[in-house]
């Protein structure tokens, strides 16, 4: 039976919207827009650096508001792949009847335990430190949720137009925080920041050229995130799921994020040991307040660089990351673990209360939503 393309399309892309309306609430206003708008821009087909029409956008937002009140309370269905009915949340399952086709069905549960899913068409495919890493280019469904990378077991799967995405909101909103890196980073890739966002059309290709580079040397975080071994069994897993949409859950994902980037093999080794100055100022550029918080040493050292290159000072602050990120682990585990015996609700609030607040972060993490 040949594969019906269409059918499987319009499979994921229904379990998409039932997803976002379900889970459109745990979005901070602000981030909801700006969601919304990434996935109008990829509906109508526009680059990420096109802006569009602003009655057009607001028509779509209401006409997508009212489908998600139809949809709301639905569960996923199950996708009907060559006559199999299959669990959606089971990847695998369908990639192994897609194999053959340049097709790749990606879906798990992201911040908030939200289900998200896409149906994407392969560029690339190719081994890397064990793993096999499978470059995602034209995305035929998708939900409101969108990140560049994301790793299922030893597959590690990256998406070009998310992180075309992510690297031109932040060119768009250019924070006073981050300019100075991104400009850095640009830089190295011999692009004007400036006259790129002035004039994007006219250096597109850079851009995009850009984008693949980076997003190769970003493989390393889910790298390094396959190595972390700071958390024992499925307790990472079970913190974050019985505390989606807090602030435990937020906190413990950054944590993981933090060991994945430090470690052996990790990110900011592999940036270390190539010498790529422009994916350190990236990842300066990029480093979120919360991540400034538990991980303070490592954009003053990128600032440093850039005036002053000495690798062998990251080194040092890549390691000192390591060694606080491990030590927050092992205290979020250790809190946790002893109150979870007794009550969840109470092993959230004891981590707040005892690893959280102490670190006098709560009131910067009231603007930074979890998802």
């Amino acid at each position: 039976m040949p594969l019906d393309i269409t059918s499987l399309k319009n499979q994921v892309q229904l379990n998409c919207h039932i997803s976002d309306a379900n889970y459109s609430g745990t979005f901070s206003l602000c981030m909801l827009l700006l969601r919304l708008r990434n996935l109008y821009k990829w509906e109508v087909d526009m680059p990420p650096w096109q802006e569009p029409h602003q009655g057009d956008l607001l028509q779509w937002v209401e006409d997508r508001e009212n489908m998600w009140l139809d949809l709301e309370g639905r569960s996923p269905e199950p996708l009907m792949v060559e006559g199999e009915n299959l669990d959606s949340l089971e990847p695998s399952q369908v990639n192994a009847l897609l194999a053959g086709s340049d097709l790749h069905y990606g879906a798990g549960l992201v911040t908030g335990m939200k289900p998200s899913y896409f149906l994407g068409r392969v560029a690339r495919k190719h081994e890397q430190e064990g793993m096999t890493v499978c470059i995602v280019d034209q995305e035929l469904a998708r939900d409101i949720f969108s990140v560049p990378l994301m790793r299922q077991g030893n597959l590690i799967i990256g998406r070009r137009r998310s992180m075309a995405t992510l690297l031109w909101d932040e060119i768009l909103e250019l924070r006073a925080s981050s300019a100075r890196a991104l400009a850095f980073a640009f830089d190295c890739h011999g692009i004007n920041l400036h006259r790129l966002r002035r004039q994007p059309g006219s250096y597109q290709d850079g851009f995009l050229r850009v984008c693949d580079a980076e997003l190769q040397t970003w493989v390393y975080h889910e790298i390094g995130e396959s190595l972390v071994d700071v958390f024992p069994g499925d307790l990472w897993q079970r913190i974050v799921s019985e505390q989606a949409g807090t602030l435990v859950e937020f906190f413990a994902r950054t944590v993981r994020d933090i060991l994945a980037d430090t470690c052996r093999g990790g990110l900011l080794d592999h940036v270390i040991k190539e010498r790529r100055s422009s994916s350190l100022g990236f990842y300066a550029a990029l480093t979120r307040p919360l991540s400034r918080i538990l991980y303070p040493e490592i954009v003053p050292a990128v600032q440093d660089f850039m005036q002053n290159p000495r690798w062998e000072k990251i080194e040092e602050v890549r390691t000192a990351g390591y060694k606080r990120g491990r030590e927050l682990a092992l205290n979020l585990m250790d809190v946790y673990e002893h109150c979870r015996q007794e009550d969840q609700e109470r092993a959230g609030n004891q981590v707040m209360d005892r690893v959280i607040r102490p670190l006098g972060i709560v009131d910067s993490l009231e603007d930074e939503n979890p998802a």
